[in-house]
């Protein structure tokens, strides 16, 4: 029995996330990989409401951190 290989996901170079105006619908191309080999590629298509959230949490994710030094 062989474990699974874990995959990840990478925005598509050249293609951006899309937002209807009228729904709020934002979709996102991603390429999928096992290690370094691409499997495919796939869009996430999220409603308004569910992108909201993953927007905040990405933009906390990519500020600077600041630890306190004591």
């Amino acid at each position: 029995m062989s474990l699974p290989v874990p995959l990840h996901a990478s925005t598509r170079r050249d293609e951006p996330p899309t937002c209807d105006p009228v729904t709020g619908e934002v979709r996102v191309p991603l390429a999928l990989y096992a290690v370094d080999v691409h499997q495919g590629d796939i869009e996430l298509v999220l409603s308004r409401a569910e992108a909201q959230p993953v927007i905040d949490a990405l933009l906390r994710a990519a500020q600077p951190r600041l630890e306190v030094v004591s």
